[in-house]
């Protein structure tokens, strides 16, 4: 039995598939990898003899008409024959290091779907995980849209969805959940609708930052902008109790915290003065860490003065939920009662 299973859908001619595929081999074992490629053709013609021919390590499902991204991700997964299971876009790179930060997230029982953040193919934040706002529309957490900078955003913690371009779940889960809902064929918001189910069962989405992965997608066409309305519009019909409960929508002036931290069970703030040598200055970056680790719902924040060490801080703490971020004139050192920010 292989240790994890990564399952890709195609659709028509995907010439992404290729380098996709040789990132998942350069990054994983192939020895315990299974990879399952479910092929559907367009008018111009499917993947399925190019990938049967020149990838026959592969598991290829071909199927003979266009089921849609959530049914033919869940052929896969049904067809997939380990207990972990990876979704990835045809379109996604995969980087060095990329599955064993996830894996890890995945020993909290209480994670369903662990994610990474998207870069662009130039290095810039695409998304560390999205939220749902209560008209059912959503936005990419560190987008280009998202007005809060990069430290903000770049540190492991609950969020509503990530996109389902790379996820890993259990499979036992993905196929007590039901999997993709067929609703939202051919595509879009299938994934926002399992996120959704998966809080309701009392499961978590996880953002997890140790090694972000690449999107090479292409940009939107008014076709696939149609679908997505349409997609919307399911999605809000079908969810319109529960939206009723998610955040606004950002407005000009607004920072995006209170809605970055909407599924925060409450907050904790350390603030760190110039006047703190660094020694006592770690040590309460420590204490910091080891709470967000034991506490993974809770948002933990360090907020210190200028400092050569932020940066190992940070790469020490943020891949547990710790942020760092760095004040020109932080207050005294104060740990604030759970609900300050």
């Amino acid at each position: 039995m292989p240790h994890l299973s990564c399952v890709t859908v195609t659709y028509g001619p995907t010439p992404t598939l290729w380098p996709m595929l040789e990132s998942l081999a350069r990054t994983t074992d192939r020895a315990s990898t299974e990879i399952v490629v479910v092929t559907q053709p367009d008018e111009s013609g499917s993947m399925a003899a190019d990938v049967a021919q020149h990838a026959p390590h592969v598991r290829l499902i071909a199927l003979d008409r266009n089921e849609g991204f959530g049914v033919a991700n869940n052929i896969g997964v049904q067809a997939a024959g380990s207990e972990l299971v990876a979704l990835l876009n045809p379109d996604l790179e995969l980087t060095e290091g990329w599955l064993a930060p996830l894996e890890r997230a995945l020993a909290d029982p209480g994670v369903t779907i662990a994610a990474p953040p998207v870069l662009s193919p130039i290095g810039e934040v695409e998304e560390a995980g999205q939220v749902v706002f209560d008209d059912g529309g959503t936005d990419p957490i560190g987008g280009p849209r998202w007005p809060g900078s990069y430290d903000e955003v770049m540190f492991s913690r609950d969020v509503d969805y990530s996109s389902a371009a790379c996820w890993l779940m259990r499979r036992a889960d993905f196929t007590r959940l039901g999997g993709f809902a067929a609703d939202y064929a051919p595509a879009y918001f299938e994934d926002v609708d399992l996120a959704l189910r998966v809080w309701q069962s009392g499961g978590r989405c996880r953002l997890v930052v140790g090694r972000s992965v690449i999107h090479h997608h292409a940009p939107p066409s008014a076709s696939r902008t149609a679908l997505a309305l349409r997609s919307r519009e399911v999605f809000e019909s079908k969810w319109r109790s529960v939206l009723a409960g998610q955040p606004a929508r950002l407005g000009p002036s607004d920072d995006g915290v209170a809605v970055r931290d909407h599924r925060c069970a409450s907050s904790h703030v350390v603030r760190i003065d110039s006047e703190i040598g660094d020694a006592e200055a770690e040590w309460l970056v420590d204490e910091a860490g080891a709470r967000a680790q034991a506490h993974p719902t809770d948002r933990v924040s360090v907020i210190t003065s200028p400092r050569g060490v932020v940066e190992k801080w940070r790469r020490r703490w943020c891949g547990v939920g710790l942020e760092v971020l760095v004040a020109d004139r932080p207050a005294s050192v104060r740990r604030e009662r759970p609900g300050s920010v």
